[in-house]
């Protein structure tokens, strides 16, 4: 990136009021650079660089831009996934070998697809009373930990449907396995579609940590919803359970 520079050459000599700063002059040609940015004018893309702001390569800074969706796969990464949400030891998804450039931020944002509701159910598709919300009394933002919960239900072969809270839990860690903090979408200044919470992500690479638990009601324990639903008398096996469940990122 490139710092803005004081004082260049594309000032007017002779400037009457010192403060106020390079005025324009067309004589510099190809070679003027009204916001001293260090960028050409002919490939500034942000006029008026704040003085003393870095840019980036199209001479735009940090607070002249707006984060912006960027399709998956972004950055060249590599994504690998492994294990399954609804197994013992859950599911992880790594990501690798990010390409930076000159991106002042980039972030990745949980559940964030408006069309999709974000949830799990154990009596068919995901529906709108089954979305995730925030548990605040567990998660742990600065130490990357989220989790979310919310209410389903599961459909037992003696035609009865009995409660179920639903639970996942998220973490989040870079290359070196150190926490990477969690926090709303406004303290990151990302204009979500429909995500509430993500991370912002240093470095090249990082590693998600998913599971998606149960816990039927007047219990205290948690089951990996998978397998809950396999010891569970349901006339089908497999058949009946769902789950919504992504990262988006952002980027500028």
């Amino acid at each position: 990136m490139f710092g803005a520079l004081v004082g260049c050459a594309n000032a007017k000599p002779g400037t009457a009021d010192p403060d106020a700063g390079p005025a324009p002059d067309a004589s510099c040609g190809d070679h003027c650079d009204h916001d001293n940015d260090g960028v050409f004018d002919g490939s500034d893309q942000c006029a008026d660089t704040p003085m003393g702001e870095v840019v980036n390569h199209a001479g735009c800074s940090d607070s002249q831009l707006t984060s912006a969706l960027v399709p998956f796969p972004p950055f060249g990464l590599t994504w690998t996934p492994a294990g399954d949400l609804g197994r013992a030891g859950g599911m992880t998804w790594t990501y690798v070998g990010i390409q930076r450039s000159d991106l002042f931020h980039i972030d990745w944002i949980i559940c964030d697809d408006p069309a999709t509701p974000c949830g799990v159910s154990l009596d068919g598709a995901v529906d709108a009373t089954e979305t995730w919300q925030r548990d605040a009394t567990n998660s742990d933002l600065p130490n990357g930990k989220l989790v979310f919960t919310n209410t389903t239900h599961i459909a037992l072969a003696d035609l009865t449907m009995p409660v179920l809270t639903g639970r996942l839990t998220l973490t989040i860690v870079d290359a070196t396995s150190a926490p990477i903090p969690f926090a709303g979408v406004a303290a990151l200044h990302v204009p979500a579609r429909d995500g509430q919470y993500g991370a912002e992500v240093g470095g090249t690479a990082f590693t998600i940590t998913a599971i998606i638990e149960v816990q039927a009601a007047a219990t205290t324990t948690w089951t990996p919803y998978l397998d809950y639903y396999d010891a569970a008398p349901t006339p089908t096996t497999g058949g009946s359970t769902a789950v919504s469940f992504g990262g988006s990122f952002y980027a500028k």
